[in-house]
């Protein structure tokens, strides 16, 4: 009798979660007509690694292990996602961002599972109170997880394609949370060992890293889960030694040693190649905190962008006033989670969790000071605890309200990534709309003058090259803006036979003068190398001495600056032993980057210096894992053969 009932009870809740993935496919299906943009064209567009067209084993070894740079230990699976793209569509980016979209449809439901076990856990250990009986665990879930599918804030981590990193990395994330927590539930119900919490935590965190290293982070969220909720405890009240030991191996002893091995570089003056140190960035990070939290709950699409590299250093915290007034809630809204743990248990838990979702991104490692994909995690626990505030352990009691709430919430946060969405439909109008939304972000406007530079050329109209080159012009002085301007008006300039101002390059020496150059402007000086070997855009012979005298001159410089100062050492300057020991302080700060071993060994064979050059030919080979450096070391053998050296 009460059996259609019960059915209908259990269904509602999944009945609901498919409505909103329909949704939210429904909301996300214009984007996936866009462009890549950023740092997809070093991942994707640009790393050759990854255009795989065969089935040889090789071909995709050297894809996963082309992530840019050389200095990331993982990543592995992210590229080879990338490589399966290709491999199955080439570089059409519709079948990039499709696999993007289903990937955050899974994150969405492994999110509602992951929910549905820690209400479910919420339950058990607060006992039969009243008020646990407020909201029923697989609906207040559905609500939940269809409201993160839909937040605007996490669309970067859908059509910006090269961040699949995070969000393919949060799949095991997501999936390794619902897996604890459940494990959890019935080792509390005594139906379950501690084998299961162990195997949820090192399988998916393991296998998460080989995505992005944010995926370490996955025994933060749990420990955070069992400081709110079990703390410890069996349910007979008495600490459980199996968990306690479990935490204290899966994230206290590797925290410690993180931390150890941070000390011991961090705080030097290696550690940044920017115009600010690690003291600043903490000041700074705390008003982009604040802003993460505005941006996720009540966002705004003239302040979602895709860049957000114009927001001011803090130099105090009085510089700007700002700092302060951010230092101040972020200082209310731990203790907060402190204080209310015993009476409102998921409102802490979801402070807890964006905080712990910033601790590698918004604290001392030198990265981008923000960008929205960041949030892709801490998002879930804003959500957490604004329904708990609300709702969960809140005022509003009234079941229709609450749906009238959630549907209100999900309607206005699906209107806003449809839009979103449409502005990412087309290159040409998301750069103009970030231009338009961020007038003093140096990347967006250098972005919209070069994306008109670019169709100047290809549709054959001289006006809109003309308006890209005076937008970089103009915009050259901004706040942050690195030689890439200027290297751009020069090329662009001289290719096609116009008056270069000399003030481009007066204005690159004092830019190199000022500030550490950043990976872009070791980029733009690797271009300056190949316009000045063709002997078209130099004023003097001793601009391009000038300009790295400027460079280096800094201390620490970067393994990707000693490289590019190394060809120019080697192949303008003519000088083999600088650029030796260029490449050999690069390999000291980047060991793993076969690319910088093949460079030294080309330029030991050009100097004569044979003995070395077979010594790193041996260790290309040593390194040479699936016969990735097979044609690298084929080149090389080659070089040694022709002058006379032994293989």
């Amino acid at each position: 009798m009460h059996r259609p009932h019960a059915f209908a009870t259990t269904m509602t809740p999944w009945l609901a979660i498919g409505a909103v993935l329909a949704l939210t496919a429904f909301v996300y299906w214009p984007g996936l007509a866009g462009g890549f943009v950023y740092d997809d064209a070093s991942f994707i567009v640009g790393n050759d690694a990854v255009h795989v067209t065969t089935d040889d084993l090789r071909s995709w070894a050297a894809a996963a292990f082309s992530f840019p740079g050389g200095s990331h230990q993982g990543r592995w699976l992210g590229m080879l996602s990338f490589a399966a793209n290709h491999y199955f569509g080439g570089l059409d980016p519709y079948g990039y961002k499709l696999a993007n979209l289903a990937i955050h449809l899974l994150n969405g439901l492994f999110v509602f599972l992951a929910l549905r076990a820690l209400f479910a856990l919420h339950r058990e250990c607060a006992g039969s109170g009243a008020i646990h009986r407020r909201f029923d665990p697989a609906l207040a879930a559905a609500a939940i997880a269809g409201l993160w599918l839909l937040l605007p804030i996490n669309l970067t981590g859908v059509l910006y394609v090269s961040q699949r990193l995070e969000s393919l990395s949060s799949t095991f994330v997501f999936l390794g949370l619902w897996w604890y927590l459940r494990a959890r539930l019935a080792q509390w119900r005594g139906k379950g060992g501690i084998r299961s919490l162990w195997l949820s935590l090192a399988l998916c965190t393991g296998v998460g890293v080989l995505v992005k290293e944010s995926a370490v982070l996955l025994p933060l969220y749990a420990a955070c889960s069992e400081w709110v909720l079990p703390r410890l405890r069996n349910a007979n009240g008495k600490r459980s030694r199996a968990v306690t030991a479990l935490h204290a191996a899966v994230f206290a002893l590797p925290l410690l040693v993180g931390l150890a091995w941070l000390g011991s570089w961090l705080f030097g003056p290696a550690a940044y190649a920017h115009s600010y140190d690690t003291w600043h960035r903490l000041l700074t990070e705390t008003r982009v905190l604040i802003q993460y939290v505005a941006w996720t709950l009540v966002p705004s699409l003239d302040t979602l962008t895709l860049y957000h590299d114009d927001i001011r250093v803090s130099r105090g915290l009085l510089d700007p006033a700002s700092t302060l007034a951010s230092v101040a809630c972020l200082l209310a809204l731990a203790g907060a989670a402190v204080f209310q743990r015993a009476r409102r248990p998921l409102f802490a838990l979801g402070i807890l969790w964006f905080f712990c979702g910033h601790a590698l991104t918004a604290t001392v490692i030198p990265l981008l000071l923000a960008f929205e994909h960041r949030n892709y995690f801490p998002s879930l626990g804003l959500l957490l605890a604004g329904a708990s505030l609300v709702v969960l352990e809140g005022p509003l009691a009234k079941p229709a309200m609450r749906v009238a709430t959630a549907v209100a919430i999900g309607c206005f946060y699906a209107f806003t990534t449809w839009m979103r969405a449409h502005e990412w439909s087309d290159p040409m109008r998301l750069v103009a709309s970030d231009a338009s939304k961020r007038p003093d972000s140096p990347l967006a406007q250098y972005d919209w003058a070069t994306r008109q530079i670019k169709a100047g050329i290809a549709t054959g109209q001289p006006a809109l090259e003309r308006r890209g080159l005076q937008m970089l012009d103009a915009h050259r002085g901004l706040r942050g803006a690195g030689i890439s301007y200027e290297q751009t008006l020069i090329s662009v300039t001289t290719d096609l036979h116009g008056s270069v101002d000399p003030d481009w390059y007066a204005s690159i020496i004092r830019k190199l003068l000022a500030a550490p150059p950043s990976f872009q402007d070791a980029k733009a000086l690797q271009n300056l190398n190949a316009c000045v070997a063709a002997r078209t855009c130099a004023p003097d012979a001793t601009f391009l001495d000038r300009a790295y005298a400027a460079a280096m001159g800094h201390p620490h410089p970067s393994a990707v600056l000693l490289y590019v100062h190394s060809q120019y050492a080697a192949f303008l300057a003519n000088d083999n032993a600088q650029a030796e020991r260029d490449l050999r302080q690069a390999i000291a700060l980047s060991p793993i980057d076969p690319a910088l071993r093949s460079a030294l060994a080309t330029i030991l064979v050009r100097s004569g210096n044979r003995v070395a050059a077979e010594r790193e030919l041996r260790e290309l080979r040593r390194v040479n894992h699936f016969g990735i450096m097979n044609p690298t070391i084929a080149e090389v053998e080659a070089m040694l053969a022709e002058r006379g050296g032994a293989k």
